[in-house]
């Protein structure tokens, strides 16, 4: 929750709702053909980010002279992702919090002129995400007034929304947020991340795996071991034991990829290959996203927890599978028909057995 939340809080909310005059609007597709300047505000994390992909290449597509700015947040990886790399939008603006920094933004955004302002809130419902759309001064304000009957407790700062069902359909993260834009005539068949990489990030990912991987007719397999949320980290001793039967029946390198906060896990799973598994040859990088990225697309097959990374990597036309304990696999597993989720019992990542994985592996590299 940021500061502006903080302050504002319910009754604030309630309050301010007194001085916004609340009138929901059905209009036409066709009041949107001469629409000059969208604002989109998209601000969580990587993954959210990322399922919302699809969503921001189908208003592009829909609109391909419009100007698009979209508002996020450095944890968001946006411009690290598509700096000068196929951006769908033609601005991007950071805010992160404080209440000068949010006057100063709203500044920017006024000075782009929105006409159609877009807040998905698939994720949750943010007061900073509304209040950037309602200042934009834009005429036409999307999102969700509630879902599955939690309201959206300053919805009434849009005028065009609807109730979603999102849990009880299973609805995963990338068709809410397309169901954010399908109220305005967007339509799309395509729902999967695709993602590319430069020149710049190929020619690093190619000197890495010459420099690490010395037989280029082994396929490399991926990990990403790590994960923000404790819960989400499926244990380093069941890693190295899955590296240990994917190497008995491969013959494959590894590669290891480490975020910010992955330090601790990769540094366990690194203890155990050294001490129980040395004849496995393994490769780790942490740095810059787009490096990772561009290593992570030229592996045979990605194991990744319920993280950023796991998103980043279905972008990719490679086998992703997505390992899940609490968080839920029809919500937020990779999409695409090589890839796949198993979902930990329970809800305890733990639980997931290494012969599921294992076998799921060997069912990905054989397609």
């Amino acid at each position: 929750m940021s500061k502006i939340e903080k302050v504002l809080g319910d009754f604030s909310l309630k309050l301010f709702k007194g001085f916004v005059l609340e009138k929901d609007i059905t209009p036409s597709p066709e009041v949107f053909n001469d629409i000059r300047s969208i604002l989109i505000v998209v601000r969580h994390q990587l993954g959210d980010m990322l399922c919302s992909v699809p969503m921001l290449r189908a208003i592009r597509k829909n609109f391909p002279q419009t100007k698009i700015t979209l508002v996020t947040k450095r944890s968001t990886g946006f411009k690290d992702i598509f700096e000068n790399n196929n951006s769908p939008v033609d601005n991007v603006i950071e805010y992160e919090y404080g209440f000068e920094n949010f006057i100063n933004t709203i500044k920017i955004i006024r000075g782009k002129k929105p006409e159609l302002a877009i807040v998905p809130s698939s994720v949750i419902f943010s007061a900073t995400n509304h209040l950037l759309g309602y200042y934009s001064q834009a005429k036409y304000r999307v999102g969700a007034r509630s879902k599955d009957f939690e309201p959206n407790k300053i919805g009434y700062t849009l005028n065009i929304k609807n109730d979603f069902l999102w849990d009880s359909k299973k609805v995963h993260q990338i068709e809410r947020n397309l169901d954010v834009i399908r109220q305005i005539g967007i339509f799309t068949e395509e729902n999967s991340i695709k993602l590319t990489v430069n020149a710049e990030h190929q020619k690093f990912a190619g000197e890495f795996y010459r420099n690490n991987f010395s037989d280029p007719a082994k396929k490399v397999i991926g990990l990403h071991p790590g994960a923000a949320k404790d819960g989400n980290i499926w244990p380093q001793e069941k890693f190295a034991q899955l590296m240990d039967l994917l190497y008995n029946s491969t013959g494959a390198y590894f590669y290891i990829s480490e975020g910010p906060a992955d330090t601790k896990c990769v540094n366990e799973l690194e203890r155990l290959l050294k001490e129980k598994y040395p004849h496995i040859k393994y490769a780790k990088y942490c740095g810059e996203i787009m490096n990772n990225a561009a290593n992570i697309c030229k592996t045979a097959l990605f194991v990744s927890n319920d993280t950023g990374i796991m998103h980043l990597a279905s972008g990719f036309d490679i086998p992703v599978i997505g390992l899940f304990g609490p968080t839920k696999a029809y919500e937020w597993g990779p999409i695409g028909s090589n890839k796949a989720s198993i979902q930990a019992s329970g809800g305890v990542i733990k639980n997931i057995e290494i012969t599921d994985v294992f076998e799921t592996c060997i069912a990905c590299l054989s397609v």
